[in-house]
């Protein structure tokens, strides 16, 4: 740390300046000044005379412990020492033993014979303010504000406040663990304007401030990071880790749903460990609804209101440690909910993906992330929505957005519900049109990137209606061999693949396997494929629903025939993916007749 570097020499300077001045010292008289290291002549030096200036005050009860009107002793009735206060900014050595107060070797500030980390000191600098009262703003009494990004010892120690082995920051014999102070500035760590709990000079929020309250724990295994009394995922001023972030998306409603309706889930994986899983819904008949998270009931969400309006929430966590929460035996990321109702689906979709959790320094790496967004059941026929994240050494330098074959007029770019920017599209049907965001803007047409866009929620509005949404790439997309199934342009990963169960009377050499290739915002991509079955032409149903037919015929090689759904169709061959194909029943049939069955995989 740069500003460590520059006190170590700082410090350097100052001992080598204390030593000359020492030796000087040794070789001149005791002359009663402020500076030598007898006062007030009385043969006990400085560093331990209980009252240094001999003024008949102790030197725990002085004002001036280094300067007044001595009461006996070879200066009696005479003044001696400097006329400076303790709390005086132009006081740099309280008690006169030629230690500065802001030296690694000064442990005992004002003198009083109790070192400064001492449990029983509550004055550090002998101003008469206690070291944890709301006007006590230089604890160690150094002439350096404790707020100041100067200062990096608050209680004049010699440990710096961001030292591991620092467990009291401000001095106040309150652990930091405990203190709702942290570092003794008067303000509360849970005061709106509090933005660097431990005083290190770092704001809460700054990439490299790892322990926002500089306590035993770091903000990776911390769940209240500013010791603020709120848990983290319940706090509006937590500063996430690049690894914290919520995301949420909506969920399909079925037709069974109103119109009117809404239904939300949201997932965060706190750093040190806790999953806490979110699903909300609006404006829906009131009552009951089971949450269903890959075919397990996880509970029930309460729908309360009236005709006219209505909604409720349900949080679902890890280690439930407030009222109304409830178990969450598995990590849902990934896997399929719903919404159910009297048997009867109301809304489904899948739980987000969170960043994946990094146990190091969360550096990002170099290279390019992309994501395909999930439609709604208002996006036109054939529109479609890709982002797009470039990661360098520092984390996201861009963002762009583009949208395909959406209507002309403004749609609102949300990125973790915040509009960050409009795109135009004023041609009907475009081919394509982009919005980019950057951290040094480069041309007219660029927007700012100055908000947080790794693993972030985004959705693409217009005139209120929700087209697009998902969740932005967290790191670069996985590089893959060329040629492969994953090598396409698609915004996915490796896909997981399942076998389908053959139907009675088939070969031994028939079979049929199933593909799903997932991306940070769901499936992209999906695939069926069945050999040595006979001739002709096979209904593919997904989840009671036709949604395409599977060709077989010679292919040289064998009878064989597949059909596959991509998010971004590149090729005649290739379907649009506008339902969900994981963890949902699948079978392929001709004629009433059931050739293949099972169920299609979620992700691993």
């Amino acid at each position: 740390m740069k500003r460590r570097l520059l006190r170590t020499t700082t410090q350097t300077l100052t001992h080598a300046v204390i030593l000359a001045a020492s030796i000087s010292l040794a070789l001149m008289p005791s002359s009663g000044r402020a500076g030598s290291t007898d006062l007030d002549s009385d043969g006990i030096p400085n560093v331990v005379d209980p009252d240094i200036d001999n003024d008949g005050i102790p030197n725990a009860m002085d004002r001036n412990v280094d300067g007044g009107v001595a009461k006996t002793g070879p200066h009696t009735g005479r003044y001696i020492g400097d006329r400076l206060d303790n709390d005086n900014p132009a006081e740099k050595d309280i008690d006169g033993d030629s230690l500065a107060d802001d030296s690694l070797g000064e442990k005992d500030t004002d003198g009083d014979s109790k070192r400064n980390d001492d449990t029983v000191e509550k004055d550090i600098d002998g101003d008469k303010r206690d070291d944890d009262a709301s006007t006590e703003k230089d604890v160690d009494g150094d002439g350096l504000d404790d707020d100041s990004p100067e200062e990096d010892d608050i209680d004049g120690d010699g440990l710096d406040d961001d030292d591991d082995s620092e467990t009291d920051i401000d001095g106040d014999g309150i652990s930091d663990d405990s203190d709702d102070d942290v570092d003794g500035d008067g303000r509360r760590n849970s005061d709106s304007t509090e933005n660097d709990t431990d005083g290190d000079g770092r704001r809460n929020g700054d990439a490299t401030e790892h322990n926002d309250d500089g306590d035993s724990r770091r903000d990776r295994e911390d769940d209240d990071d500013d010791n603020d009394g709120n848990f983290d995922e319940d706090d509006l001023d937590h500063h996430q880790e690049n690894d914290e972030l919520e995301v949420q998306v909506s969920l399909k409603a079925e037709p069974t749903a109103p119109k009117e309706g809404r239904a939300r889930v949201k997932i965060q994986r706190m750093a040190t460990g806790k999953i806490e899983l979110e699903v909300d819904a609006g404006d829906i008949q009131v009552g009951e609804y089971e949450v269903i998270v890959n075919d397990v009931v996880l509970g029930n969400l309460l729908i309360t209101g009236d005709d006219k309006s209505s909604k409720g929430e349900q949080e679902f966590e890890t280690n439930p440690n407030k009222a109304g929460e409830l178990p969450l035996p598995f990590d849902p990321a990934g896997l399929p909910i719903s919404l159910r109702r009297g048997g009867v689906v109301i809304y489904k979709g899948t739980v987000p993906m969170t960043p994946p959790l990094d146990p190091g320094n969360t550096a990002t790496q170099i290279g390019v992330g992309e994501t395909v967004l999930a439609r709604t059941t208002d996006t036109p026929v054939g529109a479609r929505a890709e982002a797009s994240v470039e990661f360098g050494p520092a984390g996201a330098t861009e963002l762009e957005v583009e949208v395909h074959q959406l209507p002309i007029g403004n749609y609102q770019i949300l990125v973790g519900e915040a509009v960050r920017g409009t795109l135009k599209v004023d041609a009907a049907l475009t081919q394509g049109t982009s919005l980019k965001f950057r951290t040094q803007p480069n041309t007219p047409d660029d927007l700012l990137l100055d908000f947080p866009v790794g693993g972030a929620p985004i959705a693409i509005v217009g005139a209120g209606v929700t087209y697009f949404f998902g969740t932005l790439p967290a790191s670069p997309t996985l590089v893959v061999t060329p040629g492969t199934p994953e090598a396409d342009d698609n915004g996915g990963g490796t896909p997981v693949v399942g076998m389908l169960a053959a139907g009675a009377g088939l070969t031994a050499e028939a079979s049929g396997k199933v593909q799903v290739q997932f991306g940070v915002a769901g499936a992209v991509s999906f695939e069926v494929e069945v050999e040595a079955i006979p001739v002709g032409a096979y209904d593919l149903v997904v989840a009671g629903i036709v949604r395409g037919v599977i060709v077989v015929a010679d292919s040289g090689q064998g009878l064989r025939g597949k059909v596959r759904f991509e998010a971004v169709p590149n090729s005649p061959n290739e379907l649009l993916l506008d339902f969900m194909p994981s963890g949902q029943t699948i079978t392929i049939t001709q004629g009433g007749i059931g050739f293949f069955s099972g169920k299609t995989p979620t992700q691993g």
